[in-house]
């Protein structure tokens, strides 16, 4: 495959290739690996998406776990929105 970029473009690939100790063919490879995962994942996902029917469910792969603070996050306000429910004005 070619590529075609600006001079400018190149520069910049060169010195983060050289900051890593990789050749530029390599940094773009490893690059592109990151962002495109070799391996379909499971699941129903739409092509040219990461969105993807799972359990009645959509969801939406990046390929990177979530951080341990936006789950524990998520399910404090799962449970301050379901006391609210259940309590009502009274909690």
């Amino acid at each position: 495959m070619t590529l075609e970029v600006k001079s400018e473009i190149v520069a910049a690939l060169e010195a983060l290739a050289s900051a890593k100790g990789l050749s530029v063919e390599d940094y773009l490879e490893k690059l592109v690996e990151r962002e495109l995962p070799l391996e379909p994942e499971d699941g129903a996902a739409a092509e040219g998406s990461g969105m993807g029917l799972e359990d009645g469910l959509f969801v939406y792969r990046t390929g990177r776990p979530l951080p341990p603070s936006v789950i524990d996050e998520a399910i404090r306000h799962v449970r301050e929105e379901r006391a609210q429910q259940i309590l009502g004005k009274h909690s």
